[in-house]
């Protein structure tokens, strides 16, 4: 008996491909299918066809994202088609989460929260047009587990805007329109639901190398290298052992007088990479091409190479930019407009593999509460007010095995950099992160999706065999490192 998922495709429904990025993301075991399967939990998107029902009376367990009122043959609970802003998702320890998108609202008995009437104050002790997210609809020996909610499509929405970061009230930033990590969350827990219910372990593959805690990595966005900035950045990583990416402008840099010997201090020991060359988003393949081409050039007519790895100007990632990457030979993007706190992952548009990974960090920064500050009338944050919040933000992370990714600017960051790097560095690392970068976990991440294994359980014991193993990753069973 094998643990795994199936995700049946039909173009003809809307397939956006969230569950198979999702399940790319986990690493566990799934295949893309039109037709039954023999694999214990089956995904839909958009539809529930024929086979599936008695797919689930044989004791199949089955996923739908995105039902509606005529997906299912039996009355399924079908109140309302609604335009809805915020979902609860404190059952799934997410709390609210923002997905600004159209959904069916089913009656029933369920996991989650969504409201026809946001913001209304209860009265009277009624709760008027609360209805859950999930639903649970039992059939013979299986179970249905549906949700009006196009869940997994919205992990695939592009989209950015000002607006309060994750764990942030007082303070907003150019971020993913919708909190798909939070809805990846919730779906994470949805599958492993599935998965237990059929009577199966969940086998993934663990999020960091060589089964570490955590990660931290922290990049620069040289929007210019401010002279005192870059040296207390420098200095700081060079004190706490660790390397800083900077992804270089050619904009915002070119005119800098002392550019050759900023460049050559920081490659010394540090990372350059790709900011682009016009500090903007691009809508198109042919002019992202061209911005990641003159860069390259500009480069290396000063006698530098930059890694293939890239930070969207404005975090203002889309897909177009995403095929030039890849046609361009680069490994990885790190940006906020397409998505924040959450593991890096292989975007797919509308079902099409055609972009490089993705790896989010977090919507903080300090250029922006410095801005928020001067907005308020409030005097500039303080060393320690800055440390206090990196270190709310590690908490949080921690306790919920998020990767410590973040990102500033010299001209912000590096004037507090001596005071707050090493700090938050020891308090990360006093957590159980491991100290890395953002090219190296984007490359772990990588030869993580190149692993490949099989895994087979008879009720009692699970036995796995690796087919392609990278030496640094880690089984995950049921959310824990598997000892073999």
């Amino acid at each position: 008996m094998k643990p795994g998922f199936a995700i049946c495709k039909d173009i003809t429904k809307g397939y956006s491909g969230g569950f198979e990025q999702l399940l790319r993301q986990e690493k566990t075991i799934y295949t893309v299918v039109n037709e039954r399967s023999e694999l214990p939990v089956t995904c839909f998107e958009n539809h529930f066809p024929e086979w599936a029902y008695s797919y689930v009376e044989d004791g199949g367990i089955a996923i739908v994202s995105g039902a509606a009122k005529h997906t299912f043959s039996f009355d399924a609970g079908f109140k309302a088609k609604a335009g809805i802003e915020m979902i609860d998702l404190s059952e799934f320890d997410q709390g609210k989460a923002r997905i600004v998108s159209t959904v069916n609202v089913f009656s029933g008995e369920g996991k989650g929260e969504l409201t026809l009437h946001e913001n209304r104050t209860i009265k009277q002790g009624l709760r008027p047009g609360f209805y859950p997210v999930f639903l649970y609809h039992e059939l013979g020996k299986g179970t249905i587990i549906y949700t009006g909610v196009p869940m997994a499509e919205i992990l695939t929405y592009e989209g950015s805007d000002l607006r309060t970061t994750t764990n942030m009230p007082d303070f907003d930033e150019r971020i993913s329109s919708v909190d798909k990590q939070k809805v990846a969350a919730a779906l994470r827990a949805i599958l492993k639901e599935a998965m237990h219910m059929a009577g199966y372990p969940y086998v993934s593959l663990w999020y960091f190398p060589d089964g570490a805690r955590n990660i931290f990595a922290y990049s620069i966005d040289a929007d210019g290298l401010l002279t005192e900035g870059v040296n207390n950045l420098l200095k700081a990583a060079e004190q706490t052992g660790t390397k800083l990416t900077f992804y270089i402008n050619r904009q915002l840099c070119e005119d800098d007088p002392q550019l050759y010997e900023k460049l050559s201090a920081i490659a010394e020991h540090n990372i350059l990479a790709s900011h682009g060359s016009i500090h903007n988003g691009k809508d198109s393949y042919e002019d992202n091409i061209n911005d990641l081409k003159d860069l390259e050039d500009w480069m290396s007519s000063l006698g530098f190479t930059v890694e293939k790895s890239y930070a969207s100007p404005r975090g203002m990632y889309c897909h177009e930019l995403g095929k030039a990457l890849k046609e361009t030979g680069y490994r990885h993007s790190r940006d906020f407009g397409f998505a924040i706190d959450d593991y890096p992952f292989f975007p797919l548009n509308e079902g099409d593999d055609d972009s490089v990974l993705q790896i989010p960090c977090d919507g903080f920064n300090v250029c922006r509460l410095m801005g928020r500050n001067k907005e308020l009338d409030l005097p500039e944050p303080t060393a320690e007010e800055i440390i206090g919040i990196y270190m709310r933000l590690i908490d949080y992370k921690m306790e919920r095995d998020l990767p410590l990714l973040f990102f500033c600017h010299p001209q912000y960051f590096g004037l507090y950099a001596k005071e707050v790097y090493p700090e938050i560095v020891s308090y990360a690392a006093g957590k159980g992160a491991l100290l890395t970068d953002y090219v190296s976990y984007g490359d772990f991440w990588i030869a993580r999706d190149q692993c490949e294994y099989s895994a087979d359980y008879d009720g009692k014991k699970l036995n796995i065999r690796f087919i392609a193993k990278d030496p640094r990753v880690r089984i995950c069973v049921d959310g824990k490192i598997f000892e073999e």
